[in-house]
């Protein structure tokens, strides 16, 4: 089981580590504002980052660990569905 884990943390680290340049650079193409848009991405991730293992923490302590998997997941599908909504579409003549 540990090998899985392992296993999907380092694509998953691999896939963010890929996309978020890329993400941003298409977004911010032709303002100049890339590394101040990279710099704001990465400060909101560590945040995201210490606030998260800090309130799941909470929560498993409070709750257990299947309530504290649960608000994980269900942050991982809000965080999927507000990209899904608010990001724009920069494929000239792309037809999602």
């Amino acid at each position: 089981m540990r090998r899985l884990a392992a296993a999907l943390d380092g694509i998953t680290g691999a896939v963010v580590g890929v996309m978020t340049p890329l993400i941003i650079a298409d977004v911010t193409k032709g303002s100049g504002r890339f590394n101040p848009a990279q710099g704001m991405f990465g400060t909101a991730m560590g945040v995201g980052a210490s606030l998260s293992t800090t309130l799941t923490g909470m929560i498993v302590n409070q709750f257990g660990h299947s309530a504290g998997f649960v608000s994980l997941a269900a942050e991982g599908f809000l965080a999927l569905v507000i990209v899904a909504v608010h990001l724009p579409e920069t494929k000239q003549g792309s037809k999602v």
